[in-house]
């Protein structure tokens, strides 16, 4: 009887091992879903930081030429980098200014991997238009000038 009984403990110590794994495994995959959505979202967010970027430094080269067309070119960039897939993303949309400086902005939204909410977020940049001809004309100009205050 003794002998029974302790094959019965036995039984019972073994199990209580998968009743304690069936209930902490929905939470480490609540964890592990979460940490790979977050990846996802830092992935898309970087990327289109990094096509704002340089759809704007694209746009600002473009405005030195004489007949640059600065909005069409950061646009058309905007496009294509825009244009590549992203995990969840929904209503991509670019916004481009231009000015003294070249803004392109991206929107969208993304799953959020819980209760079908959406998370939504802007990534931007912008880039001045440089003449470089112009710069190196005014840097040595000022060179010239402090060469000739020194003495030499």
């Amino acid at each position: 009887m003794v002998k029974k009984w302790r094959r019965l403990c036995r039984g019972t110590k073994s199990g209580s091992f998968t009743i304690e794994a069936a209930c902490v495994m929905p939470l480490i995959l609540l964890v592990l879903m979460g940490c790979l959505y977050l990846c996802f979202f830092v992935h898309n967010r970087a990327w289109l930081t990094a096509a704002a970027y340089e759809s704007a430094l694209a746009g600002s080269m473009e405005g030195v030429k004489e007949s640059g067309q600065v909005y069409e070119t950061a646009q058309m960039r905007s496009r294509e980098l825009g244009s590549v897939g992203f995990f969840g993303a929904e209503n991509l949309s670019s916004r481009i200014r231009t000015d003294k400086t070249v803004e392109v902005s991206y929107s969208f939204d993304t799953i959020s991997g819980y209760g079908g909410f959406l998370w939504h977020f802007n990534a931007s940049g912008s880039s001045g238009i440089v003449r470089p001809v112009k710069w190196i004309r005014t840097v040595k100009a000022a060179s010239e000038i402090i060469t000739g205050i020194g003495g030499e």
